[in-house]
């Protein structure tokens, strides 16, 4: 499967497997972090748990990726 199909997939995904595939992939680069970026995430997941409608929406931020991307 390709980085394309893969991706493709991704909006296909339950709220909670993507959950599940960014932790993971969130996981697999904790061996590039500094302490002090992995407690920064730390923190921040701990506020979004304490305030999950802290957040906003996966399109919503995927619009606004793209929007400042365009941009440039």
């Amino acid at each position: 499967m390709s980085l394309t199909e893969i991706l493709e997939e991704i909006p296909k995904l339950s709220f909670a497997e993507r959950q599940e595939l960014v932790r993971r992939a969130i996981e697999v680069e904790d061996a590039d972090l500094t302490p002090e970026e992995k407690a920064i995430l730390d923190e921040r997941l701990d506020d979004f748990r304490r305030n999950p409608g802290s957040g906003i929406p996966a399109d919503q931020l995927k619009a606004e990726v793209s929007r400042r991307l365009n941009s440039r």
